[in-house]
């Protein structure tokens, strides 16, 4: 029998792919070894063929050989020139799109199709076991699989919020001897509290096994009736590797677990049940996270019935350092209670959101959550751009910001019953309080806003905005926005306060100001804007950019006819289209 030349491996396994047969196809290539009909061998079908020796073992061979390549037939695609250990990964990639803990389809193994590819796809999944770690009481026969082919990996072990007794408790049982593995952990909020105050039949043997490799404990929320609650001892307190800790309807304590190596603690209370918990509790648990970097409340308070620790004998309050915090979100807070956690707090590298209610200090400062002294390394020195913006309708004013590094957003809203009175009547006192008690000193681009509203603002004298504007003496860009039929001095008089001069020094506020824009204003005319600018060209602080929104440009065919010409002898730019109000970015907390 001849001989023939094999090609090399990727040249049959290319026309294989292409999957078809015709005369011009080489001899002896993947196609043609899995159809015996083509072979064409020497004296395959000769006159002779049945006295050639040895014919009989060829065949067997053949067959043998074809029976291999239809077996091998995927793993010679390109893919399974991968080794094991990178399949594997692979394969924990497609697993990670799915790690949604409170999907629907965790603890499913939906991504089982991948063992059905071939024996040594499947071989591979079965032994890596790390693919095997998610484990849902919705899903229990999974889960059973899981805990026989997870072997020591770490699990992660979600309690479905319609597990009972019944339908669960066995798979509970299963799972509790495997507690020392257990990462990830997520049960509901009504599994862990009953009625009485005890830990419900459900999770009690499960909460109180140890869990020395812990790193996440959350208890998730649902709709159903019920009071929020202290989260009791769980895990003999002993949690040493625990780095995420997210309470919902429920506020930890000092004991509850181990604090040392936390990294992000959430508390969520209801809304109509708000969790209250003592300021000295909170700054003993913060001392007890010295890694903490999020730290995130929201419909929880904070209040101060207990005397904290006192200044003595001229030496500063003891504060916590927390240098790795980066995310500081608290909301529904007296804002004199704010005030005091931030001065015990120095986190130099941390972005805020606050909600707090507004107050009125002793010296009738308004009290907005900002301590009046600000450290070296607060959050909130080094501002940059700062947006004042009333919500009279909310009784409410919104801080948006952001410093060299980091934003912040402060929500001061007038409670109900307070005696400090309307939006409008102290927008302008408030304004004042802000700009002294912010480090506004390297302030560049300031914008103040109003939301719809029809009742005028009062107290936005020329002194004010005097005072105002003089704590930022390297602003570059001010807008302007207004939403409301009538400003009454809302305003206006800032023409006056940035053409004013100081009475000795001779010098203008803002001398760095480049940049104007106004939008939807209704009482300033194009002349008073031309008197404005000419004034601070004068000076020697000339406008750059002006740029207005004003009603009676708006019907105007010919703008050759309107009085921008002179505008612009004044003014290097001078256009009719605003850009839009500038917003910082802050990111939602993440559940």
């Amino acid at each position: 029998m001849a001989t023939a030349v094999v090609p090399p491996m990727s040249a049959v396994v290319d026309r294989a792919q292409a999957g078809s047969l015709d005369e011009d196809t080489p001899r002896l290539t993947l196609g043609h070894l899995l159809h015996p009909e083509h072979w064409e061998l020497p004296h395959w079908n000769g006159p002779r063929a049945h006295e050639l020796e040895g014919i009989t073992e060829k065949l067997d061979v053949l067959d043998h050989s074809v029976a291999l390549l239809k077996r091998y037939r995927n793993s010679l695609r390109p893919i399974h020139k991968l080794s094991p250990d990178i399949l594997a990964l692979i394969f924990l990639e497609l697993v990670d799109d799915e790690d949604n803990p409170l999907g629907g389809q965790f603890g499913a193994f939906s991504w089982t199709y991948l063992a059905h590819i071939c024996y040594r796809w499947r071989a591979i999944a079965l032994d890596c076991a790390a693919l095997w770690t998610q484990l849902s009481t919705r899903y229990p026969e999974a889960a059973l699989t899981c805990l026989e082919r997870s072997g020591d990996a770490p699990l992660s072990f979600v309690v479905h919020h319609r597990a009972t007794v019944s339908n669960s408790k066995a798979l509970i049982d299963r799972v509790r001897p495997h507690m020392y593995r257990m990462r990830h952990l997520y049960v509901p909020w009504t599994a862990v509290n009953d009625d009485s105050g005890n830990v419900t039949e459900l999770l009690s043997s499960l909460l109180d096994a140890d869990a020395p490799q812990l790193e996440t404990f959350y208890v998730y929320r649902l709709r159903a009736d019920g009071n929020c609650f202290t989260l009791p001892t769980v895990f003999g307190g002993h949690t040493p590797r625990l780095r995420v800790l997210k309470l919902a309807y429920s506020c930890p304590h000092m004991g509850c677990v181990s604090f040392s190596n936390l990294r992000e603690l959430f508390i969520r209370g209801r809304k109509r049940h708000t969790i209250t918990m003592e300021l000295a509790r909170l700054l003993e648990m913060l001392e007890a996270c010295p890694l903490l970097e999020v730290l995130v409340t929201v419909k929880s308070s904070f209040v101060i019935t207990e005397p904290l620790e006192l200044e003595q004998d001229g030496e500063p309050l003891r504060q916590i350092r927390l240098d790795n915090l980066r995310r500081f979100d608290i909301s529904r807070c007296a804002a004199s209670v704010v005030a005091t956690l931030l001065s015990r707090l120095i986190v130099p590298n941390c972005q805020l959101s606050m909600s707090v209610w507004l107050e009125r200090g002793s010296d009738f400062r308004f009290l907005f959550g900002v301590p009046a002294d600000l450290c070296a390394e607060h959050p909130l020195r080094d501002i940059r751009k700062l947006q004042v913006a009333y919500r009279s309708s909310g009784s409410a004013v919104v801080l948006d910001g952001s410093t060299r590094a980091h934003p912040f957003q402060i929500t001061a809203t007038i409670g109900q019953g307070s005696n400090i009175g309307d939006m409008p009547t102290m927008s302008g006192p408030l304004l004042l309080s802000i700009a002294k008690t912010l480090d506004l000193s390297l302030l560049e681009e300031f914008t103040i806003a109003e939301t719809s509203y029809y009742h005028p603002h009062v107290g936005f004298s020329k002194d004010l905005w005097v005072q105002v504007l003089a704590h930022m003496p390297l602003l570059r860009t001010l807008h302007i926005r207004l939403q409301s039929i009538t400003d009454s001095g809302f305003c206006r008089v800032v023409l006056s306060a940035l053409s004013a001069t100081d009475e000795i020094t001779g010098r203008v506020v803002c001398p760095c100001l480049e940049t104007i824009t106004l939008m939807e204003d209704r009482t300033w005319s194009s002349l008073q804007w031309y008197k404005f600018a000419k004034a601070r060209k004068e000076q020697g602080h000339q406008l750059r950019r002006l740029s207005l929104c004003l009603p009676h440009y708006e019907n105007v065919e010919d703008m050759a006819e309107t009085d921008l010409a002179e505008l612009r002898e004044v003014v290097e730019n001078v256009d009719l289209d605003p850009p839009e109000t500038p917003q910082v970015e802050f990111p939602a907390a993440v559940w």
